[in-house]
């Protein structure tokens, strides 16, 4: 009787031994195609950028793979997660900061935040009225010198104007064809610096004139999103539909997907072509929709510019609050003449984003230059 048992018991060994083994392949794969994804052009080749929105998904899953296997003592296929989490090491050091803020007073403060046209994301009985109230009672508690706002709406004149007499700020902009406005305590100047009038459907570019001596520009950005439907979403995240064909939600939603990655890749390269020159400190902020194992993170790194969450932040920092899990999505690019004080994540709920505030100087020997 005990040696039946111990057959049974080696046959289910050796079976979970190779599922576990085929799940590895399949994991393996994954964390290879992700490590391509920034290097991949996705209007040459979409497929790739797929897998960089689920790195964390796929990371974790590796590391699972790589203690049951441990478990089993599967020897053999022990190589495989191991291979995989190598694969990820790029990705994580990417996706995962280690940074910390500086032990130094900061001159400046810049927040950004899609308000997601003021509608409550988690409570839909809310009224506009009510969540720009949250928002001007938030802005006041945190009291940023510069306020970049995505997806605000097409407001009137008279409507950005009594909102900015509200939270307190003198200067204020608004693009009504992107929805993107500027709410500042410093002088606001125009410039006419992008030679490409379709980033104005993304992208504004203002100078923030601190004092006579002292200004930076600042890029507020809202790439285009995927546009994917709550029903979309939820068809997603329902394991069923793996296996289960569908006409309507499936197809519209790798449409959308492909859509968005060739649209985000057209407005990145526009952006970086029309950047002005590196006289003066710059900040890009905003929503680009895509995280930082995507080909518009690599080709922004590649421009010089750097992420104020991998300099001053700690963890994952997830910047989208929706059902899609662990997406860091918003960001604060800056330039060598910006000096990053702090970088904090505030967990406002209100919209589908969570608002980012960076703390900076600008560094003395851009002073000693003008």
């Amino acid at each position: 009787m005990g040696k039946v048992v111990q057959r049974r018991n080696t046959f289910l060994q050796g079976l979970s031994k190779s599922l576990i083994g085929i799940c590895g392949i399949v994991a393996l794969l994954s964390a290879f195609l992700c490590a391509l994804c920034p290097f991949i052009d996705p209007s040459i080749f979409v497929w790739t950028a797929f897998f960089g929105l689920g790195f964390w998904i796929i990371f974790f899953a590796n590391i699972l793979i790589l203690i049951v296997l441990i478990f089993l003592k599967s020897r053999r296929t022990l190589l495989i997660p191991i291979i995989a989490l190598i694969f990820s090491i790029p990705g994580y050091i990417k996706s995962y900061s280690f940074g910390k803020s500086n032990d130094v007073d900061a001159q400046i403060k810049v927040m950004t935040y899609n308000v997601s046209v003021f509608r409550n994301y988690k409570d839909k009985s809310s009224t506009v009225s009510e969540v720009k109230n949250s928002l001007v009672n938030f802005i006041k508690e945190h009291n940023p010198d510069v306020i970049c706002l995505q997806e605000s709406g097409k407001w009137p004149k008279n409507t950005a104007q009594s909102f900015s007499k509200t939270i307190g700020y003198k200067y204020y902009s608004y693009n009504t064809k992107n929805g993107n406005s500027y709410f500042s305590k410093y002088k606001i100047e125009n410039v006419n610096i992008f030679k490409d009038e379709n980033i104005s459907k993304f992208a504004d570019i203002k100078k923030i004139n601190i004092n006579n001596n002292e200004s930076f520009y600042l890029v507020n950005c809202h790439f285009n999103s995927f546009g994917i439907s709550k029903e979309e979403i939820e068809y997603i995240n329902d394991i069923e539909n793996i296996v289960k064909e569908s006409e309507t939600h499936g197809k519209s939603v790798i449409h959308k997907l492909k859509s968005g990655f060739e649209r985000r890749t057209q407005s990145t390269d526009l952006l970086l072509e029309n950047l002005p020159d590196d006289t003066l400190p710059l900040i890009i902020c905003g929503d680009f929709n895509d995280t930082p194992l995507s080909y518009t993170y690599s080709q922004m790194s590649k421009a010089g510019m750097k992420d104020a969450f991998i300099t001053a932040s700690r963890g994952i920092g997830k910047t989208y609050c929706g059902p899609l899990p662990l997406l860091r999505i918003d960001y604060f690019w800056y330039n060598d003449y910006i000096e990053v004080v702090d970088y904090k994540r505030i967990k406002q709920t209100t919209s589908d984003h969570y608002p980012l505030i960076m703390t900076f100087n600008i560094k003395e020997k851009v002073e000693e230059e003008q």
